[in-house]
């Protein structure tokens, strides 16, 4: 469940494919099963603002301000290490000259975690491993488990294939070692077997 906010001081006639190419761009990165792909993006909202007021220094020149809000059990280094870049890619590619933003800093982005028990949806409180449970749900019990290369394995919850000694979380249960994507994947794969991590 992700919130992308995107302000700019000037009128943007592409206000739309922006919004289209985030979303899409930003949700479906990663080589997640579609399923998950699909109810992540349902759950991911993009907006582009006009404001009506605007006031900044420096040189003239279109400004984007982006506030990208996520789940606080989502948000690590990591994210934000993909995330700042990957959303000033795709602005930029929009402008008449796409390395501008890469000289001037006209494209600022924040990343915003909202902390646990502060978001919701269906009328009630949501957490972040509700929401992952929500997004995976339809993979996770499909019983879909493709085969992971040599040395990676496939993330239970999310379906993402890791390289198993690059795994940024993982977990042994049963005997047996699993790789996750994120910290949440591994928090929901414990929560639903009674493990505490």
């Amino acid at each position: 469940m992700m919130t992308v906010e995107v302000f700019t001081n000037r009128a943007l006639p592409h206000k739309h494919e922006l919004a289209e190419r985030l979303l899409h761009d930003l949700v479906g990165e990663g080589g997640a099963p579609d399923s998950v792909v699909a109810n992540a993006r349902e759950l991911t909202h993009v907006l582009v603002h006009d404001p009506v007021t605007w006031a900044t220094g420096g040189s003239d020149g279109t400004r984007y301000l982006v506030r990208l809000t996520i789940p606080g059990s989502w948000s690590s280094n990591k994210f934000g290490e993909y995330a700042v870049p990957r959303i000033s890619e795709i602005i930029a590619s929009f402008e008449d000259d796409p390395e501008r933003l890469s000289r001037e800093p006209h494209c600022v982005v924040h990343v915003v975690d909202l902390r646990e028990h502060n978001l919701g949806t269906l009328g009630r409180v949501t957490t972040g491993s509700d929401v992952t449970r929500m997004i995976t749900d339809e993979y996770r019990s499909s019983g879909q488990r493709d085969e992971a290369p040599e040395g990676s394995v496939i993330d239970p919850v999310c379906g993402m294939t890791i390289e198993l000694a690059k795994a940024p979380f993982t977990l042994t249960h049963d005997g047996r070692t699993y790789g996750f994507c994120a910290s949440v994947c591994r928090k929901v794969f414990a929560e639903d077997r009674g493990i505490t991590v």
